[in-house]
């Protein structure tokens, strides 16, 4: 059984996306911890939209690891996409599931810090992907 065939084309409009898509996640990462130190330090109302906000980029990671099967992105890029899903999935676990459990709790920024150095790995190895030939 062979391997489908992905045209050149689309292949790169692929990577591009997947490059994209990491530039975005980095600045929504940023965004959201700018806004856990807005409400920590400045205005406890802007809670909700720290909370809000995450809807608007949680799925960003899991497109990418989908998009690595289409764009033949093999390797750490691939499994550090799946990787940071799953780093948001334990961030949503520390404040519903763990809230209660004192040091656990205490794991979100570690994990807002994984996040970081994760998209900024991502875009670093993918930024090449975004000239265009």
């Amino acid at each position: 059984m062979g391997s489908l065939k992905i045209p050149p084309m689309v292949r790169r409009t692929v990577r591009f996306i997947y490059a994209l898509s990491a530039i975005v996640l980095v600045i929504c990462i940023v965004l959201q911890v700018f806004i856990a130190g807005s409400a920590l330090f400045a205005n406890t109302g802007n809670w909700k939209i720290h909370a809000d906000f995450v809807s608007y980029f949680e799925f960003i990671p899991l497109g990418m690891f989908l998009l690595s099967f289409i764009g033949k992105i093999t390797g750490k890029r691939r499994w550090i996409s799946l990787g940071m899903y799953l780093l948001i999935v334990i961030q949503y676990m520390t404040i519903h599931v763990f809230s209660d459990m004192g040091s656990i709790i205490a794991l979100h920024p570690v994990v807002a810090l994984l996040l970081f150095w994760g998209g900024i790995h991502l875009v670093k190895n993918s930024y090449h992907w975004l000239s265009v030939e």
